[in-house]
C-alpha cells in the first residue's frame, strides 16, 4: 500500500513539474497548426491585417507590387503576430500580420503556471495587492543586533584613528584656497 501511495505522489509531483508544460506545449503546437492552415486557406478578414514596414538595405533584391505568403511570427509588446503576407517594394520590406490571441493566452498561462510553481502564488495582474503581516523577532534578538552594531561602530572609529596616525598626510585638510582660473590670453 505504501509503495502504491508513493508512486501516486511521485506521479503527481512529476506532473506538477513537467506535465503542465508538456500539456501547454502540445496545445500550442496544435493551435499553431490550426492557425497556419487557416492562413493558408485565406480564412481571415483583410481588415484585420496589421502592416509592419521596415527599411531593407540589400544590394540585390527584386521589387514587387504583389504580396506573397510569409511564414513566421513576431512578439510586439506581449502580443504575438503571425506573418500572413510580405513584399519588397522599392527599399522597404512590408509585412502583413494577424494577431494570434490564442498563442498569446497560452504563453501567459504557461508563464503563470511557472510563476505559481516557483513562487507559490499566481501573478497579481488585476488583483489588489495582498497585505503581508510581519511578525517581529523576540526582544533578545533586537538587543543582540543593537549591541553588535555598537561594537562595529567602535571598531570602525578605532580603525579610522589608526589609519590617520599612520598616514597623516592623506587625511590632512588643506588650508589654502584653490587657485583662481586665469583668463585665456589671445
Amino acid at each position: 500500500m505504501r509503495r502504491l501511495l508513493s508512486i501516486v505522489f511521485l506521479a503527481v509531483l512529476l506532473f506538477n513539474f513537467y506535465g503542465y508544460r508538456l500539456m501547454i506545449d502540445c496545445m500550442q503546437d496544435e493551435q499553431s497548426r490550426n492557425f497556419s492552415s487557416k492562413l493558408d486557406k485565406a480564412e481571415y478578414k483583410e481588415s484585420d491585417l496589421i502592416s509592419i514596414k521596415t527599411s531593407l538595405h540589400l544590394p540585390y533584391y527584386t521589387s514587387s507590387t504583389a504580396y506573397e505568403r510569409a511564414y513566421g511570427s513576431v512578439n510586439v509588446n506581449g502580443v504575438d503576430y503571425e506573418y500572413v503576407k510580405r513584399r519588397v517594394y522599392n527599399d522597404t520590406l512590408e509585412l502583413l500580420c494577424l494577431p494570434n490571441d490564442a498563442k498569446t493566452k497560452l504563453k501567459s498561462a504557461k508563464n503563470d503556471i511557472v510563476k505559481m510553481s516557483v513562487d507559490g502564488q499566481p501573478s497579481q495582474t488585476n488583483k489588489k495587492p495582498v497585505t503581508v503581516l510581519k511578525i517581529s523577532l523576540p526582544d533578545f534578538f533586537q538587543e543582540l543586533s543593537i549591541s553588535t552594531s555598537r561594537k562595529d561602530a567602535a571598531l570602525k572609529t578605532e580603525y579610522d584613528q589608526t589609519v590617520k596616525d599612520y598616514f597623516p598626510l592623506v587625511f590632512a585638510v588643506p588650508q589654502d584656497r584653490p587657485p583662481q582660473s586665469m583668463p585665456a590670453s589671445v
